[in-house]
Order: structure tokens, then sequence, then C-alpha cells
């Protein structure tokens, strides 16, 4: 914990499935960009001592030591994941992190059937997104599955649409034809193929890019004219993001950015 007197930072921490994104705030401000940000691979098996030691070495790499750090926030979605990471946070920073769900407060009114079932990445994305672009607005999530989150003009969640990764599609073809491989999420120069692998590019690639373009048509269908806002942090997805004209806007670290905006409004 910072010492008294001393300005503290805010460490957000979102946790998916196959990564974790770690990003360093100066407490109660609203920079636009983050002092550091990191991204690990997410491991269940991982120890509190684990994690102490991989945070603590993350923030000695940009000479800032632990001691610095006097607030977390969390988004979990791997139950498995929060116990040891609240462990690692309490006993290197001092402090539980604040963890994303229900019962703290968003700012954000969720007109959908069953909202306890919205994610708390998913919770960040639209804060961060009204912060931003204002409403109505849509965010792409680009992860595990594909997330569209939607927010209508009044400012509420208004509902989601949500599909296979272009991952998920990927592993399934290497693992359900005998004579298919993983490649590369690389666009090929021309959308008809001379070869197999070129073949399976273009069908991922442009077949996922048809995919987005024609969820964003339909969600704007629905509520009118609004951004689309694509996140996620995914080696792949700034190549894929080049081969399309859909997006307003690409922001991979809008779901940290919703978190410290959700921990400054349970601050007040």
């Amino acid at each position: 914990m910072a010492p008294a007197g001393a300005p503290g930072s805010l460490l957000a921490i979102d946790v998916s499935n196959t990564h974790t994104g770690l990003a360093l705030w100066s407490a109660g401000g609203l920079e636009l960009e983050p002092a550091e940000h990191w991204q690990i691979a997410t491991e269940t098996g991982r120890t509190p001592d684990e994690y102490r030691i991989l945070f603590a070495q993350l923030l000695a790499a940009s000479d800032r030591p632990p001691a610095s750090v006097d607030a977390c926030v969390l988004a979990c979605v791997v139950p498995e994941v929060t116990e040891p990471l609240t462990a690692a946070c309490r006993r290197l920073f001092g402090c539980a992190p604040m963890t994303v769900g229900p019962g703290l407060r968003s700012g954000l009114r969720i007109r959908t059937e069953s909202p306890r079932e919205l994610g708390p990445d998913r919770v960040a994305n639209a804060v961060a997104a009204i912060a931003h672009y204002g409403a109505p607005v849509m965010v792409l999530d680009f992860s595990t599955a594909l997330t569209v989150d939607v927010v209508d003009a009044a400012g509420d969640y208004a509902g989601a649409i949500i599909a296979p990764g272009i991952e998920i599609a990927a592993e399934a073809l290497a693992e359900r034809t005998a004579r298919l491989r993983r490649i590369d999420l690389i666009a090929p120069p021309t959308a008809i193929a001379g070869d197999t692998e070129g073949a399976l590019r273009s069908g991922l690639v442009f077949g996922y890019i048809g995919l987005v373009e024609g969820l964003i048509e339909r969600v704007r269908g629905e509520i009118g004219p609004s951004p689309a806002v694509a996140t996620g942090d995914a080696p792949w997805l700034a190549a894929l993001l080049a081969e399309t004209h859909a997006f307003d806007d690409y922001a991979p670290l809008l779901t940290l950015d919703g978190l410290r905006r959700i921990h400054a409004l349970n601050q007040v």
C-alpha cells in the first residue's frame, strides 16, 4: 500500500478464459492511457504465491514497488482463479481487489431478463464504451467467444450476441478433419486460393469478417446508427480488423478502462 500522503496506483485485472490483462492506473485519475499494462496467460493451477511473485516481477520490470499499488479491481470469468488471485493481492499489496459483480455499482442500467448473467468484463466494456463514445454503441470483444454487447440510445444495456471465436473455428477444423492442420489467422492476398492453406485462411478470415460485418449491420438495423467498437488482446486481431471498414474504433484496453471507472464510482 502506498505510504501516507503519497499518490497510489490502481491495478485493474481482467481474467478471461485464455488471457489475463493488467493495467496500472493513477488512483482516482481518468487519464486516457494506463501508466503500464501487461498480458499473461490465464492458468487455473497457479497458487497465490505464484501470482504474488509474477505481479512483483511485472512491477519491478517497470521500476515500481508493490507498495505503490494501494487498490485493485478485478473482473474474472474463471472462478478457480478468483481465490488465489485475491489472496496474492492481499499479501503483496495489503488489500483485496474490488470484485466486479452483482451488488457493485456500475452506473449501467441492465435491461435484460437475467441481469446477473452478464459477465463483469462485459459490464466494464459497456461502461467504458458509453464514457468514450456515448450511446447508442456496440462493443465487439474478440476472445474465446465473440461477444457483441449493445447499449441503446437511452444508455441502457439492451442485450448481446454471442458467437464462437475464430480460434475455436480454426481448432475445430484441425481436430475434426484428417488432412487439415492449424494455420495462422492471416488473410491471404485473394479470396480464391490456389492451395489448401490459402483456402483455409480465406474461409476462416474472410468468412469471420463476413460474420462480424453481418452482425454489426443487424444491430444497427435494430437500434439505429451506432459506433461499433472492437476490443480484445489476441495477436491476430489487428490484422483481422485491417481487412474490414466496419469498425469505428479499436480499443484494446477498453475492459481495463471500464474496470477503473467502476472502481472510481464505488469510492463515493
